[in-house]
């Protein structure tokens, strides 16, 4: 005999829930989600949502697992509809609502519902330090109260942070060049915040945030400067060398030459007796050379003031911008002629060319 998840009363041999048990469960969802949207909509206040929340549990068989997923819904919903500016009131909002729901908090946040709302409110209340609103300070004072009333782990913290300094990038580069001003309001937030321009996350790789980071290397480089990018590089630097920048996962082709015989033979053949066949004339060729390019793995490009250095897995090498006497650049990335006799072409794949250009270019007018 199956017992009805819901009233706990025999449902018959092959039932697990009664059918009106089961309907009164499905009208309580839908009046209590229904609630909970009216909540966070101003049209409800917290003692009619309390009360609501009881009435179910009371009539309708809903569980604390229930509210905890129309909660999580409805969480959602409100992230999707809030739009910045933020307003310190709807923190508040929805400090009041975790707190009278009755379920634990990472239960609602079992999916990471209350980690996407303060993130999206950090980002808001940082964006009004770049859009001169507040200060720094404030604006990271806010945003700790955001942290305080919906804890987030380190890593989706300094996620929100990140995904603001990407979005002020986008908006500071896109004329190409980035100003003064700009640029020192980015320092102060990356330094005041422990971020980095250029040891990013693999998320932000490719990102304008790099544009930034390489923005204000170049602009170092330009006036004279060794910029401290504290990247760190594998590789014996020389007195006066720095390491600009790291490009991960960049493929190296290296030209190969493949020298073949090719010609035709001539004369004829007879049969001397069985078995044995003599031939006469010889074989006429010249040798015919291929040039190729070889896959030499893959491996990290490191940028410097004085050399590109690559460092793979089946080949190392190092090229002085001294000796580099052309660059094609490609989409994804460069091909490279160095001066000597005897040398041959590395194109190497999988990165922006464009700040390596520029490098070169400053260097060789400073």
């Amino acid at each position: 005999m199956g017992i009805c998840k819901f009233c706990g009363k025999p449902a018959g041999l092959f039932s697990h829930a009664h059918k009106e048990c089961e309907e009164k469960h499905k009208q309580g969802i839908t009046s209590l989600e229904s609630a909970m949207r009216s909540y966070f909509m101003n049209s409800l206040d917290i003692r009619s949502l309390v009360s609501q929340i009881q009435g179910v549990k009371a009539n309708n068989y809903v569980t604390d697992p229930d509210i905890a997923i129309s909660a999580a819904k409805s969480i959602d919903e409100y992230t999707e509809r809030i739009h910045w500016p933020f307003q310190h009131r709807q923190l508040i909002l929805v400090q009041q609502f975790l707190n009278v729901i009755g379920v634990p908090y990472n239960t609602v946040n079992v999916n990471g519902s209350l980690d996407k709302l303060a993130q999206k409110m950090i980002r808001g209340f940082m964006a009004e330090y770049f859009t001169g609103q507040k200060p720094l300070q404030r604006s990271m004072q806010i945003a700790h109260q955001v942290t305080q009333a919906l804890p987030i782990s380190y890593d989706k913290e300094q996620e929100a942070y990140y995904d603001m300094l990407e979005q002020a990038g986008r908006n500071y580069t896109k004329t190409g060049v980035i100003n003064y001003a700009d640029q020192q309001k980015v320092d102060d937030y990356v330094n005041t915040l422990g971020l980095s321009l250029t040891n990013l996350p693999a998320k932000y790789q490719n990102s304008d945030i790099q544009m930034l980071g390489q923005s204000k290397i170049l602009a170092e480089l330009q006036q004279g400067q060794l910029p401290q990018t504290g990247v760190q590089a594998p590789i014996i630097l020389t007195r006066g060398e720095v390491a600009l920048w790291c490009y991960p996962a960049v493929t190296m082709y290296q030209e190969k030459t493949q020298r073949e015989y090719v010609g035709r033979t001539s004369g004829y053949s007879f049969r001397v007796m069985k078995g044995v066949t003599y031939r006469t004339g010889g074989f006429r060729g010249h040798p015919v050379e291929h040039s190729y390019m070889d896959n030499m793995g893959t491996g990290s490009l490191y940028v410097t003031n004085k050399n590109i250095i690559y460092m793979g897995q089946q080949r190392s090498i190092k090229v002085p911008y001294t000796k580099i006497i052309g660059i094609q650049p490609y989409s994804d990335g460069m091909e490279v002629q160095r001066d000597g006799a005897n040398v041959k072409r590395l194109i190497f794949q999988g990165f922006d060319c464009s700040f390596v250009l520029n490098v070169i270019n400053v260097i060789n007018n400073s």
